[in-house]
């Protein structure tokens, strides 16, 4: 059993003479003790929305980029492939990630990222996806430490030029599955082992557990980086009084729902009027961005409302938030209820 005690953090307040990122990356580099690393996630953390994010708030030591993966027929959808082109990662500390079902499809596709300049890639053994996992894919991996030990062999003794790091949860349904997969992980020269400690089939209900965390220490001869639940500096407190050694942290949906978050974390208060400020600068950069790219105002809007969906959470009354912006019919409609968002909640 193991007891969270609050651990003491330094604030440091910023009051920013200007708006530009540029005020908050400076203050951050010179108190910076903590590294946060940008979760992937399918349909929120596209190349779009990383630039962005980058150019506004930065504050991330890494990008994981969503999962690339075969399709139907063998196929990379576009979409996909567009999250990997170089040119639209252009200035960001990006590590792409593949998801794979078997040794050809981990060796066929670290390869594409090898030709698109890629000199680390992360592999993904944690999605609980039952889409993917039935595949054999993901957390699925989990299950079969013995296959695994044989794929890592084989990809190891190919000699790819790149380094590799691993995603991984605890289990698919045994959170205890994990000691397995990491005596096999511990044979490999491995950059770092992200661990959410949960199991697939916990999906992101419940809670997840640091004692989990905390037994892998000293089982892992990798770096380790904290994935789950961390949505606030009170947890991330708690977890520090639990993990005081640990530097190097993972979140996402905490990103999606307050994307100053990662400057919080490192003791960057930023006032509220400023705070308020950046969202509205992240948000009209994001809509302009998709405005450009997306086809059709049906598709803008739908990816607007999906982006709404976390950062809705930041407000006041999310929930009157999402309804305005679900009420949205046209763009019209949408500027207008984005206009009386921030101004009422």
């Amino acid at each position: 059993m193991y007891k969270f005690v609050v651990a003491k953090v330094v604030i440091y307040k910023f009051y920013p003479v200007t708006s530009s990122v540029y005020s908050l990356n400076f203050v951050l580099m010179t108190q910076k003790t903590e590294h946060i690393y940008q979760a992937p996630l399918q349909g929120f953390t596209d190349f779009t929305y990383r630039n962005a994010f980058h150019e506004v708030y930065g504050g991330i030591s890494k990008y994981f980029i969503p999962y690339l993966s075969y399709g139907k027929g063998k196929e990379i959808k576009k979409s996909l492939f567009k999250e990997i082109l170089p040119e639209n990662n252009k200035a960001l500390p990006v590590i792409p990630q593949v998801l794979f079902s078997d040794a050809t499809e981990l060796f066929e596709l670290v390869s594409i990222l090898i030709d698109n300049g890629y000199k680390e890639i992360n592999l993904n053994l944690g999605c609980p996806y039952p889409m993917v996992t039935n595949k054999g894919r993901g957390a699925a991996w989990l299950e079969k430490p013995a296959l695994l030990n044989e794929t890592l062999g084989e990809l190891f003794a190919k000699g790819f030029p790149s380094k590799f790091s691993v995603k991984m949860r605890a289990g698919m349904t045994n959170d205890q599955d994990a000691q397995a997969v990491f005596a096999v992980l511990n044979q490999f020269p491995l950059e770092e082992i992200i661990f959410h400690p949960r199991t697939a089939k916990q999906m992101y209900t419940g809670k997840a557990d640091p004692s989990l965390f905390v037994e892998a220490l000293p089982q892992v001869k990798h770096p380790l980086v904290y994935n789950g639940d961390l949505f606030s500096v009170s947890y991330l407190q708690e977890l520090k009084a639990l993990l005081p050694n640990q530097h190097n942290w993972m979140t996402g949906r905490g990103l999606l729902i307050d994307p100053s978050l990662a400057l919080r974390l490192n003791g960057i208060e930023v006032d509220e009027k400023m705070r308020k400020q950046k969202k509205k600068e992240f948000h009209d950069q994001l809509f302009e961005q998709y405005s450009e790219r997306l086809q059709g105002s049906g598709h803008l809007l739908a990816r607007m409302n999906q982006f709404w969906t976390y950062f809705s959470e930041s407000f006041e009354n999310p929930h009157k938030a999402m309804k305005l912006v679900k009420k949205s019919s046209s763009v019209l409609k949408y500027n207008a209820a984005v206009v009386e968002i921030f101004r009422s909640f």
